[in-house]
């Protein structure tokens, strides 16, 4: 009886043990930037001038500093992909890579550079509310399943006809998570404010420098600068980041289905998430 009773308890410590290691609490880690040479308009940050606009909307897991590039005027413009590059404090970053694609049938199949975690809403280049992602994209499995296996190299040089635009997405911030080693800051009941920042003293500096030419073979590059920094960072409990949402799942359909969407986000910000264990006190950062 007595060795029963043991074995009993041992196992409801297990199960108990458990229960505390996989009760996971999810956070995130929130990045706010700032550029002072862009302006935020239509849920974009903008940058401008007499030849072409270009936009980004940084928001999205780790930060996507691909855009859209605009032209502006009445023809074609050239951006050379060999002078063309991603600046994360101080490092450059290629973005021709004289790679080969096999081609998809999604928007950005014909810019031939990455596809990042940009999307088009009815009312603007991006949506006004932020879905929350679920761990494999509707989009992500759409990219995998209409690949025709055609393969294609990436262009140097792409043009961009008069008045039209293109996409091109390649990289992403992907900060370091910032640790205070305070509880009620690290793994908030609500929001919790970690750090602020001015351009001097930010860990995070990004730029990314444009190229381009009226001429076909680019002679006579001119060159822009899209210059970022990260100025806070906020760490908010899901509960703070995030609702649900009941709506129709088809228009001629009066079901509803809940949707998760978040409370927070902006073309200026991104984030990365975490995951408390509970009363475990450890954390893992994805």
């Amino acid at each position: 009886m007595k060795k029963r009773h043991f074995r009993t308890l041992a196992m409801m410590a297990v199960v108990a043990s458990m229960g505390m290691t996989s009760c996971k609490q999810l956070y995130y880690q929130v990045y706010d930037v700032k550029s002072d040479a862009m302006k935020q308009e239509d849920n974009s940050l903008v940058y401008e001038n007499s030849d072409l606009k270009v936009m980004y909307n940084l928001w999205g897991k780790d930060g996507s500093v691909g855009f859209i590039l605009q032209n502006k005027t009445d023809k074609d413009l050239f951006v050379d992909m060999d002078k063309t590059f991603f600046i994360l404090n101080g490092q450059a970053n290629d973005y021709f890579k004289n790679r080969e694609y096999t081609s998809t049938t999604t928007d950005v199949a014909s810019v031939g550079y990455g596809f990042s975690q940009t999307y088009w809403g009815v009312n603007g280049y991006w949506p006004t509310q932020y879905y929350v992602p679920t761990t494999a994209s509707a989009l992500t499995k759409q990219m995998k399943g209409q690949s025709h296996g055609i393969t294609t190299k990436e262009k140097q040089i792409v043009c961009i006809p008069a008045r039209a635009y293109k996409v091109i997405s390649e990289y992403k911030v992907s900060p370091r998570f910032v640790k205070t080693c305070e509880r009620s800051k690290d793994f908030p009941k609500r929001t919790a404010n970690v750090a602020n920042y001015s351009e001097s003293s930010s860990p995070m500096k990004f730029k990314n420098r444009i190229a381009y030419s009226f001429d076909s073979d680019c002679k006579n590059l001119q060159h822009i600068e899209n210059s970022f920094y990260v100025s806070s960072v906020t760490n908010y409990s899901k509960k703070a980041a995030v609702e649900k949402v009941r709506e129709k799942t088809d228009c001629y359909s009066s079901q509803k289905q809940k949707r998760e969407y978040f409370k927070i986000g902006g073309p200026d910000k991104f984030y990365r998430t975490y995951h408390s264990q509970g009363t475990a006190g450890s954390d893992m950062y994805d």
